[in-house]
This record gives C-alpha cells, sequence and structure tokens, in this order.
C-alpha cells in the first residue's frame, strides 16, 4: 500500500542537522511522534513523507528555505519550499506542497495510495483535499492534540483548524475525547494512545546516579516545580534535564545554586535513550488536568516506560490503568509533593522491587504500543479505508 504522510517530522538525521543550526529549536515531541509512526508504517507499506518544516522568524537568518529531499530507510521525505511570509503561508503554500504531491505521484507512478495528514497544520489539509478531489483518494487525519490547548493561538484558528479537518474520510487519534471533537460525522477511527520503536541498549554516561527529565522546558509541564522539589531534597542524586523552552534561564541559574542539577540542553534522541534507560528514576511532573487527561496521552511517559528503567508520574488515567502497579503514581504535584515523592524513593536501601517492575511494564508496553503490534493493526485499519475508495 501507498501512503503519503502529510507532516512536518522530519528524517532524524535532518531533524538533528535542522535543529543545530536553528536559533530557536523546534518541538521534539512532535518530531518524534510522527517519526515513529512513519517509520512504524514503513514496515509494511510504501511510505512518502512531505514534511513541512517548522519555521519561524528568528529561527535562521535566512526568511525563506527551498525545497530538499531526504530518505531514512525505505522512507522517502520531501521537503518544499517554507517562509516566514504570512501571505505565502495563507496562499501559495497550499499550492506548492500539492505541487510536491502531484509530483510524487507522477515520479512513482502511483495507482492508489492514501493520504494521511497532521491535521494540526492547516496548510497541509488544504493541500490534501486539493488532491482529493483530482485523484479520488481517501484522506485520514492524525490527531495529537486539540488546537485549543496549544500556546498564543486566536479562537479563530481553532475553529478553522477543527472545521477543516473534520470532512475527512477516516481519523488516527490517541483519544476518545479528540476522535469526538474532530470526527463529527463518525467517520471509521482508530485510537493510538502512543508508539515505541525498537531501541538497543546504549552505554550509561560517566554522571553518577541520576533522575532524568526530557522533554519541553515550560512551568505548565510542571518543570519548575520538579527542580524546586529535587532541589529542597537532601540526597547526592544528579537532576539530569534534556531539552528546551522558556525556563532556559532559569535552569541554567539553578545549576549555579545546586551543583546536583546538570542540564544538557536538546540533544539527539539517541542521548535522550541513553539517559532513558540508565536513569535510577524517570521522571514526568506534568500537573494532571481533567482537560489534559482526555485530549493528550504524554508520549514521554510511554517513552520513559518503554526504556525499561523505573518511573515516576503525576497521574493520568490512561495509562494508569494499564499500568497500576508498574509505575510509582503521585497524586500530589506541587513542591512538596514531588519532593516527598523522590525522598521516599532515594531513601529506600534499594531499587530491585522497583527494576522488577519497570522490566515489567517494558515488556507491556511494547506489546501494546511496539512497531510489530501497531504496524499490522494500523496498516489494515488505513487498507480498509484506501479499498473503500476504490470501490
Amino acid at each position: 500500500m501507498n501512503i503519503i504522510f502529510l507532516t512536518s517530522a522530519m528524517s532524524d538525521a535532518d531533524f538533528v542537522e535542522y535543529s543545530t543550526k536553528a536559533d530557536i529549536k523546534p518541538n521534539p515531541s512532535n518530531q518524534n511522534f510522527y517519526n515513529k509512526l512513519i517509520k512504524c508504517l514503513s514496515l509494511t507499506n510504501r511510505v512518502y513523507a512531505v514534511s513541512l518544516r517548522p519555521f519561524c522568524k528568528g529561527m535562521f537568518q535566512e526568511n525563506e528555505l527551498g525545497e530538499k529531499r531526504g530518505i531514512e530507510g525505505t522512507v522517502s521525505y520531501y521537503y518544499p519550499k517554507v517562509s516566514t511570509s504570512k501571505s505565502y503561508k495563507m496562499t501559495k503554500l497550499p499550492k506548492d506542497i500539492a505541487e510536491t504531491i502531484k509530483n510524487i505521484i507522477h515520479e512513482e507512478q502511483l495507482d492508489s495510495f492514501v493520504i494521511l495528514v497532521d491535521t494540526l497544520r492547516f496548510g497541509l489539509i488544504k493541500a490534501a483535499k486539493t488532491i482529493r478531489k483530482t485523484y479520488r483518494c481517501k484522506i485520514i487525519g492524525v490527531v495529537t492534540d486539540n488546537p485549543q490547548n496549544l500556546s498564543n493561538v486566536k479562537k479563530s484558528y481553532v475553529k478553522s483548524v477543527i472545521k477543516s479537518s473534520s470532512e475527512l474520510d477516516g481519523y488516527i487519534c490517541l483519544t476518545q475525547r479528540l476522535n469526538k471533537i474532530f470526527n463529527k460525522t463518525n467517520k471509521p477511527n482508530y485510537i493510538l494512545e502512543g508508539i515505541v520503536e525498537d531501541i538497543e541498549k546504549e552505554k550509561k554516561l560517566p554522571i553518577g546516579d541520576y533522575i532524568f527529565f526530557g522533554g519541553a522546558l515550560y512551568e505548565r509541564y510542571g518543570v519548575k516545580t520538579l527542580i524546586e522539589a529535587f532541589h529542597k531534597i537532601d540526597n547526592k542524586v544528579n537532576l539530569v534535564i534534556a531539552g528546551s523552552g522558556e525556563l532556559k534561564k532559569y535552569i541554567y541559574e539553578m545549576t549555579t545554586k545546586d551543583k546536583r542539577i546538570l542540564y544538557l540542553s536538546q540533544v539527539e534522541k539517541k542521548m535522550i535513550y541513553s539517559l532513558e534507560q540508565n536513569a535510577l528514576l524517570n521522571i514526568n511532573p506534568r500537573p494532571y488536568s481533567l482537560t489534559l487527561d482526555n485530549e493528550s496521552v504524554p508520549s514521554k511517559l510511554i517513552e520513559y516506560i518503554a526504556s525499561g528503567a523505573p518511573t515516576m508520574s503525576t497521574n493520568h488515567s490512561t495509562l494508569r490503568s494499564l499500568f497500576p502497579e508498574d509505575v510509582i503514581w503521585i497524586t500530589n504535584f506541587d513542591v512538596n509533593g514531588i519532593a516527598s515523592a523522590l525522598k521516599e524513593y532515594l531513601d529506600k536501601p534499594d531499587h530491585d522491587e522497583d527494576i522488577k517492575k519497570a522490566a515489567s511494564a517494558r515488556v507491556r508496553v511494547y506489546d501494546l504500543y511496539g512497531f510489530n503490534t501497531q504496524s499490522n493493526s494500523l496498516s489494515t485499519f488505513i487498507e480498509s479505508i484506501r479499498v473503500d475508495a476504490i470501490n
């Protein structure tokens, strides 16, 4: 089956190069999820990824990046031109993306194909619908978040995104709530809470015992609370932080006050996996909210569980129901609550039982979200929609 995937994700190598050169770092969370989904689908399908690279003023010296191509495994990556110009984004961009798709269809001589598209990218949705009119193909929306939860977006943008994405032929959603928001006409849907790729054991970095957090560095994700909580406890274990975001300056300041806090900035995926696998404890401090509980699944938490190292997290209903005993769940996510949970864990004479539970959780998470499991199930779902287009 041929899949044309419209996304903002890049190949791993291209993302590393892009992030290294960028003055404003792109969000690795979106990249990681979509890159893994693309790899997963490529196990049993031919995937052509058309990537609308994240690009804004100040990211590079240039205000425009030309088109290019790349390849990763069996996946071909196509990068259309991107510009900071608002008029270009609203008018020319969808046409250029549609033209890129037409070139793929012509060059690869595709008789039939399905389009998968990130529903949060208005330009990608518009391009996908242009192609559907011409080729009578099916479009499946991939829904990873409610646009209302994004930072600094207008209500008009939220409405336009949901409206443009509510007329597709099927949906792959992280949660049932997201499916209800986008899938207004009860089209076929597939709930995919997360996905994990097979990772080899990485060597431990020479940084002693440590607690690890990796991700977007924002106060609303509980990162500042975690640092303040860690600073309160008396222990020789380090706190290693990797990522980028608005708290970078604050974290740098805290590293001078507390030598146990090590900040590595945003690092490549292979190092992240090493840090997760060899941590004394991985921690997800994101405060619980009913809205986020219903509309998102913390992909970082799933990645922590897949590492095989002990994991501590604030509550998430779905994942807690799947891993009730294998994750250390904390319900009090203020400074004192996290400090108390960390102290209790670190004061244990040994962590043998926690390590056993973490190993059990790792097996379980791969059974649920591993490439082999999800590739077969997702392909069956997508194929059923593709066949409907032929009939």
